[in-house]
């Protein structure tokens, strides 16, 4: 699957960048879908338990597109680890579709808190 990371400092295209790469995988057939933006607080809900869901249905709607994360580095960044962040359940339920290819997923935020992000899970990296 063509899943991508784009690390870059502010105003450098990524999420530009993310909407033309959509573009092109719809114009070349590999995706009918279209592109769903999201940001942690598309994914992340408040609640044991609800995360997952909430994250589940937001893949849900990618189905057959491509799903864009921006600022995918805040789903787990501050939490230090612990496990009462629900960002990394988040985390979790993206990695369940990654294998599968659809949604194609675009990763996208600053390159030193990337890092870090692409450290959380070895899937990720």
């Amino acid at each position: 699957a063509p899943h991508l990371v784009f690390k870059g400092s502010p105003g450098t295209g990524k999420t530009h960048a993310a909407r033309l790469i959509a573009n092109l995988l719809r114009e070349l057939g590999y995706v009918q879908g279209s592109l769903v933006e999201v940001q942690r607080a598309d994914l992340v809900a408040g609640y044991v338990g609800q995360t997952a869901l909430k994250t589940r249905r937001v893949i849900n709607r990618a189905k057959g597109g491509v799903l864009f994360v921006d600022e995918a580095y805040s789903l787990v960044e501050g939490d230090g680890g612990k496990s009462s962040d629900f960002g990394r359940e988040a985390v979790q339920e993206l990695m369940r579709d990654l294998t599968s290819g659809d949604p194609v997923v675009i990763l996208a935020g600053y390159p030193s808190e990337m890092e870090g992000f692409l450290r959380v899970n070895p899937g990720l990296g």
